[in-house]
């Protein structure tokens, strides 16, 4: 299996790193040998200077056109393909939460096996009924969740990872 531990302690300094005000997301992948790879965090690309949130007076999901940020999962993905390294049939775990549908195409992109997130993503598991704040979302959890599934992606959920750290609170 893997290291809970270690994988909760890469997914809180990646929360440090992360510039996003208004919903910090990390990300972190382990290779297929169970090897930690790279991690990302949600914020724009590296040297943008990013200090006020333009999305502020928008509900979640909304204006995401006005944000200069990446999410923490393509970031993520982007840094093992810049240093070389291998996300085929590897591990990514999430701060919290679940992709959004870009993600959830770059997850299956990169050829990422497993997808481990600490926060119930269904209501119903059998009926794969997501829990209601995952549902009817400008992101589309439920394409993603259905793109992930089709892609024969393991979804886990493993609250022994969820960090600690919480930015802006």
């Amino acid at each position: 299996m893997y290291k809970a531990k270690e994988v909760k302690s890469h997914l809180e300094e990646a929360l440090e790193n992360s510039t996003c005000l208004k919903h910090p997301v990390a990300a972190v992948i382990y290779d297929f040998c169970g090897d930690y790879v790279e991690s990302g965090w949600n914020g724009p690309p590296d040297f943008i200077k990013h200090d006020k949130c333009l999305r502020e007076v928008y509900l979640s999901g909304k204006g995401m056109d006005l944000c200069p940020g990446s999410h923490a999962e393509t970031m993520a993905i982007s840094k093992v393909a810049k240093y070389n390294e291998s996300t085929y049939n590897g591990t990514i775990y999430l701060s919290n939460g679940f992709p959004c549908v870009r993600c959830a195409n770059s997850i299956i992109n990169a050829k990422i096996k497993t997808l481990v997130t600490p926060d119930e993503i269904y209501s119903n598991k059998k009926e794969r009924t997501l829990v209601s704040k995952l549902r009817n979302q400008p992101e589309s959890f439920e394409m993603a969740e259905k793109l992930i599934v089709e892609a024969g992606i393991e979804i886990i959920v493993d609250k022994s990872i969820k960090p600690a750290y919480k930015k802006n609170e």
